[in-house]
């Protein structure tokens, strides 16, 4: 299991990421979080997706 807890950094991929900002030098950390920003909003039908799944 990759989850501890319910917190915003308690699972293990959240925790990846907050251990590659500390690493990456500072003048990277804009573009390391631009990235995943654009990634979560260039995302489509995540939601939809899991609501044609449900029973109605």
């Amino acid at each position: 299991m990759a989850t501890w807890d319910t917190g915003p950094f308690d699972n293990d991929t959240d925790a990846d990421f907050a251990n590659a900002l500390d690493d990456v030098e500072p003048e990277a950390r804009e573009a390391l979080i631009r990235g995943v920003l654009l990634r979560t909003t260039d995302a489509t039908g995540y939601l939809m997706e899991e609501e044609a799944v449900a029973p109605p």
